[in-house]
């Protein structure tokens, strides 16, 4: 008598297992509204990344020293994420904002249905492995954005596949590892992340005594080391992302380092995530690895230091809680041909069996390629009104402009005649210069002579900003424009 597994093996070359569909509702929600938008405009590195992806494009060049700031014209660049921003740009051509919001779409998408594959290669219930990913989506949703930070999502699934391979006496891994960071450096600075979690590894290892591991962890670390070295900048990118992330003043200064804010409703997946946690340990099985404790324990205090650190807590993580909650399951529903155990056991054969995935692909790229999906920045948080007064009156606009920072990104894009005062490449423009347009823009010093310094011939700032009413109380400066977002001034000549 042949098994169900047989009788229904025809079909399934057709059948998308359950990894594929939840990959495809994750595309389509986010290519939907109010993510559609939100992955682009919820500030200016969208565009600032396309910006720069733009000219290596026509240039056919890495960008190795600035063209878009008149603040540090011509000075040495790394060139850090290029392979992201080309890759953004591309995107752009093809179908502007929504070319760059099918990116984000795909990328974010791709990485948790790599999470949910993991959980289930690794033999947890197909149940919980869904709802583990759905919930480390939903912590991580905050930082569902259109920028090169979601290819370190891909990425990072792919590592913490592969370190746990690695961890299971999987030598092939440690190859796959140094191919992962080969093509990582050259796209995202989380690269390092990667090596914080190999780490944890390598000393839980050591803590465990383990010495075959130990060995495999340390061959990978040397491996994974020289491999980091093939982007165009060598160890420069390192020492250069290493800096950025010693800087304290940034770290409070940027809003993306600042730890999340528990009583805002972003908070709420990444809570539900650690009390998700706690429920693991306190079901004791099975047993944690000194390494898996490492990894718990370490990346839930990153994410509680800098909520940007959250979406890789989940990724992390979410291999080591669901072994816990599948053997809990199991317990609670053993297999049985009937009722709700039977549709478990009907849900994981899917899930397994599926090969089905390349039929919602095409339906995907369909929808992407076929669907019409206005996108623009909303005008009402972005100066597109006066962006589009400037492009009409170019000979009231000669000179130097200061500019909000958060508009630096829009307006590389979007005002590409015009040089911004700082924009946001932070780590670029470097903190003495941040720290100068921060106490101009808050009036904290002689903040005229620093618009002297750098010719400042007019600003684009927004509505209710302090530099207005200084600048309305100055002869020498009149008001060009006006509206509920965004207010010019122009100095007169």
């Amino acid at each position: 008598m042949k098994s169900s597994a047989d009788a229904t093996r025809p079909i399934h070359w057709l059948l998308p297992s359950l990894t594929s569909w939840l990959w495809f509702v994750l595309v389509l929600t986010l290519l939907a509204q109010p993510w559609r938008t939100t992955m682009l405009a919820s500030d200016g590195d969208a565009s600032m990344h396309w910006r720069c992806g733009e000219w290596m494009l026509q240039h056919r060049q890495l960008l190795r020293a600035d063209p878009f700031s008149h603040t540090r014209l011509g000075a040495p660049a790394v060139p850090k994420e290029w392979l992201a921003q080309i890759t953004l740009a591309a995107a752009g051509r093809l179908a502007g904002l929504a070319g760059l919001a099918a990116v984000g779409a795909l990328l974010i998408a791709t990485a948790f249905a790599l999470v949910h594959r993991q959980l289930i290669r690794e033999g947890n219930d197909a149940l919980v492995a869904t709802l583990v990913t759905l919930l480390a989506a939903w912590a991580s949703s905050a930082h569902w954005l259109a920028r090169p930070h979601a290819f370190s999502f891909v990425l990072a699934a792919l590592w913490c596949a592969n370190v746990r391979r690695l961890d299971r006496d999987e030598p092939r891994a440690t190859l796959a590892l140094a191919g992962i960071t080969a093509l990582w450096v050259n796209l995202h600075g989380a690269y390092l992340a990667g090596f914080l979690l190999l780490g944890a590894y390598w000393l839980g290892a050591w803590i465990e005594r383990d010495r075959r591991k130990l060995r495999r962890f340390t061959i990978a670390g040397i491996v994974c080391g020289g491999a980091s070295m093939l982007n165009p900048s060598g160890v420069m990118l390192h020492v250069h992302n290493l800096g950025f992330l010693r800087s304290g003043y940034f770290r409070d200064w940027l809003a993306e380092y600042a730890s999340i804010r528990f009583d805002s409703p972003d908070a709420l997946g990444f809570a539900l995530w650690l009390a998700l946690m706690f429920l693991t340990l306190a079901l004791g099985r099975p047993r944690l690895r000194a390494g898996e404790k490492l990894v718990l324990f370490s990346w839930t205090y990153f994410a509680l230091f800098a909520a940007r650190n959250i979406p890789l807590l989940a990724i992390f993580s979410a291999p080591i809680l669901a072994p816990a909650l599948s053997q809990a399951a199991r317990a609670r529903w053993p297999r049985s041909e009937q009722g709700w155990p039977a549709l478990l056991e009907r849900l994981h054969n899917i899930s397994t069996a599926g090969r089905g995935g390349f039929v919602l692909a095409g339906i995907a790229a369909a929808v992407i390629v076929f669907v019409p999906r206005p996108t623009e920045f909303p005008a009402k948080e972005w100066p597109v009104d006066a962006v589009a007064f400037i492009q009409a009156h170019p000979e009231d606009f000669a000179g130097n402009m200061f500019n909000q920072y958060m508009w630096g990104g829009y307006l590389l894009q979007y005002l590409p005649e015009h040089k911004t005062f700082v924009d946001g490449r932070s780590d670029f423009f470097g903190e003495e210069l941040v720290k100068e347009f921060t106490a101009t823009a808050g009036l904290h010093t002689n903040w005229p002579a620093a618009l002297d310094k750098y010719h400042v011939a007019w600003t684009l700032m927004p509505r209710d900003h302090r530099l207005n009413a200084a600048l309305a109380l100055v002869p020498a400066w009149q008001r060009a424009f006006s509206n509920e977002t965004a207010v010019i001034y122009r100095r007169s000549l």
